[in-house]
């Protein structure tokens, strides 16, 4: 039997869970062991996102309340790159932000996060998740380092699927028999896309699609395209 990796129980923790409360105490468990406190899985869908965390509770809702997901450094660096990284909020290039961001900084040092170990997760429709793994002892950067980065993206990736899952059910009980392709095409409707634009992305002819999403509206009986994606977003379809 080869060498067990530290995000190897992570993984298996993450086959196994069979809820999304499961989920989290797998995170928490994984971090503690490896010297984070806290985690955070933050989903970014354009200016909307969401997360899952167990960051204090006063820290959770200003974060909420504040919009701070514009101005966080972290959020910023998932976005620009793709790769697992460490980072520290001690790091002398803070003191150059400009003064919102060096508030933030010194607000989240004060709730307890203060370095961390962050892996980016590409979600598909150009949209990005993210998960972190936080602590208010920069010593963890020192466990952060000796971590796989594949494992890491791995167990990152398949966290992400994990908690889809309750929407891919619903997708599969879902009382309409829209194809493939006319899922996809809405969805790309329903992120601001023109039909030539889907066409494009699909590589299909406009008309292909043109009658595809015709096909989608009469299946799930709206009146209009934006209709039509608002149902099938209703009914978790795309």
């Amino acid at each position: 039997m080869g060498k067990k990796h530290p995000f190897d129980s992570l993984i298996e923790a993450i086959s196994t869970a069979s809820d999304p409360d499961a989920l989290t105490a797998a995170l928490s468990e994984f971090g503690e062991k490896h010297g984070f406190p806290f985690f955070a899985y933050l989903r970014l869908d354009g200016s909307r996102w969401r997360a899952v965390s167990n960051y204090p509770s006063e820290w959770q809702d200003r974060y909420y309340r504040n919009n701070y997901g514009r101005i966080d450094p972290i959020v910023r660096a998932v976005k620009r790159g793709v790769h697992p990284f460490c980072w520290s909020l001690d790091d002398p290039v803070f003191d150059t932000e400009r003064a919102e961001v060096v508030a933030f900084r010194d607000e989240a040092i004060a709730h307890g996060i203060r370095a961390g170990f962050s892996i980016p997760i590409r979600v598909g429709f150009s949209h990005q998740a993210v998960l972190t793994f936080a602590s208010s002892d920069t010593h963890c950067l020192n466990l952060a380092a000796m971590l796989d980065i594949v494992e890491a993206a791995a167990a990152a990736a398949m966290l992400h699927v994990a908690f889809s899952l309750p929407r891919m059910r619903w997708h599969q009980a879902a009382p309409s028999d829209l194809t493939s392709f006319e899922r996809m095409c809405l969805r790309w409707v329903a992120e601001g896309k023109t039909m030539q634009d889907v066409a494009d992305l699909l590589d299909a002819k406009y008309s292909t699609v043109r009658i595809s999403i015709d096909k989608a509206r009469d299946k799930l009986d709206a009146v209009t395209i934006q209709h039509a994606t608002a149902v099938a977003i209703r009914l978790s379809l795309i």
